[in-house]
């Protein structure tokens, strides 16, 4: 990197001397928020997906109750979220918050198996050794905080994985990834690429190419800037550099053409920095969503353009036409109220706090000379977009992402596939009493055609306290699930994930 480490250590948490707070002493006593959380489990089944799961671990098979294996189907599914909520009757404040538990489901024609371990971060192993939390996060900050000195301290890698050889990385938004074992889910350390690179974020979000090279960054909301990461398909670090002048908004997603590396920031953006760091973030909806477009090969060359005022978590995908045009999906909100309200009123149990509401697939167009069209097709909630990714960077037609059919407000229950050609495709809900999870696209065996494949999905089942996993036909959602199988017990709901073939 051409910054040198002293000033790059600023990133994140570091940014204005907090880097270096001693403790904060705060009176014990009952806590609210765990009460109110306590409480609400008795008569809100949702909050079964943010319960504290088991220290040591979990392991298990899971019974096949509908349908069969498809033929030729067999991999592993990896998955990460929160799965640590409280300590010493004490409970975050933000559902984000919450340590990360990597998840392992394997599936063969032998059947099903299901591994969680928790990412033994350095957080982790402190907390665990004094029995309660010492760190902030995002959104909290526990009584009698210990001293902080970088980034990493408070690193709680909850948010997603990504396969790279034979590590696992366990992955959070602002500091370093996490080398796991993928098949015994055993913590090797953090993962550094160069010594001056320690600590630099390495966001949640990676993309992979159609040449295996992987795309990254990281942000500093605090300066206005970002780390982009450049790895080679081997792991090697290809190129990391700054680059400056980016709003500093909640960024936690990019997608990728064949060309450019593309950020959507939002209309929240960091002010002073605070504890809890989320409290610095202040929503302005008189000013505008920026987009910042980098050249692959030149980070130096960019475009910028202004969109109207939104918030966003999650990209679909992209492509560019030959001159310069820019076309994306992405999950758009025209609020911030889930992040800045909603996973606080979660971390209480409160009813209708898990209600995302406003996000919707909205179709964006960036064309040359600053000009930006959005379109929303349907007036339908919508997540966790994926697309089939042996067409990342191309053109496609098939986005398929989580939905909302209203049982209740805290339950999310559909698979929807949106058609970009033809309008809406199809979709499944799997019933009241789920909550559905992110759904990965895995092609079929042999098969090059875009969308022929099969979605494979976890889902917390709270009327029978289960969490199931679940694959469709990618192409035929309607039809539901060709096969279904049940854990003997829950998981805590999660956030993200890859797929690795037999």
């Amino acid at each position: 990197m051409k910054t040198n480490r002293r000033e790059t250590l600023g990133l994140m948490l570091a940014a204005g001397g907090v880097a270096s707070a001693p403790g904060m002493a705060r009176a014990l006593e009952l806590d609210p928020v765990y009460d109110s959380f306590e409480r609400a489990r008795l008569t809100q089944p949702w909050t079964l997906g943010m319960v504290d799961a088991p220290a040591e671990g979990l392991n298990g098979t899971a019974e096949l109750f509908h349908g069969a294996l498809p033929e030729g189907l067999s991999g592993v599914l990896h998955r990460n979220g929160p799965g640590r909520f409280s300590r010493n009757d004490w409970r975050y404040r933000h559902w984000f918050d919450g340590d990360g538990m990597v998840h392992r489901w394997e599936i063969s024609d032998q059947g099903v198996t299901h591994r969680a371990r928790f990412v033994q971060t350095n957080k982790w192993r402190m907390e665990e050794e004094a029995g309660r939390f010492l760190m902030p996060a995002l959104g909290s900050v526990p009584p009698d905080m210990a001293g902080i000195r970088g980034p990493d301290d408070m690193n709680v890698a909850n948010t997603s994985v990504i396969r790279i050889g034979d590590e696992l990385l366990a992955l959070w938004e602002g500091g370093s990834a996490w080398s796991l074992d993928p098949e015994t889910l055993a913590t090797h350390g953090v993962k550094n690429w160069s010594p001056e690179l320690s600590s630099m974020p390495f966001s949640a979000h990676p993309s992979r190419d159609v040449d295996g090279t992987i795309w990254n960054f990281g942000a500093d909301p605090f300066r206005e800037q970002l780390v982009l990461w450049r790895i080679d398909p081997d792991g090697s670090l290809r190129k990391a550099d700054l680059v400056r002048d980016v709003p500093g908004g909640m960024i936690h997603d990019f997608v990728i053409t064949d060309r450019s590396l593309v950020f959507l920031i939002g209309c929240d953006r960091m002010g002073e920095m605070q504890l809890p760091i989320i409290a610095g973030y202040k929503w302005q909806d008189n000013i505008p969503m920026r987009a910042v477009v980098f050249d692959k090969e030149d980070w130096s060359v960019r475009r910028d353009f202004d969109l109207p005022p939104g918030f966003l978590f999650h990209f679909g995908g992209a492509w560019e036409e030959a001159d310069g045009t820019i076309r994306l999906q992405a999950a758009i909100a025209d609020n911030a109220d889930f992040a800045y309200d909603g996973a606080f009123r979660a971390m209480r149990g409160e009813a209708g706090s898990m209600d995302p509401d406003q996000s919707r697939m909205r179709h964006v167009t960036l064309r040359p000379g600053g000009r930006v069209d959005i379109e929303t097709h349907e007036d339908l909630f919508a997540e966790f977009p994926q697309i089939d990714a042996r067409f990342i960077g191309q053109q496609h037609r098939h986005t398929w992402h989580i939905g909302q059919h209203r049982h209740t407000p805290d339950e999310t229950s559909n698979i929807v596939r949106r058609d970009g050609s033809d309008g809406p495709g199809d979709a499944y809900d799997y019933g009241a009493g789920r909550n559905v999870e992110e759904a990965l696209f895995v092609p079929r065996e042999g098969s090059t055609r875009e969308g022929d494949g099969w979605l494979v999905q976890t889902v917390l089942n709270t009327a029978e306290a289960v969490t199931e996993l679940h694959v469709l036909d990618a192409m035929n959602l309607s039809a539901g699930p060709v096969a279904s199988w049940r854990l003997p017990y829950s998981v805590p709901l999660g956030f993200h994930g890859t797929w690795t073939n037999a």
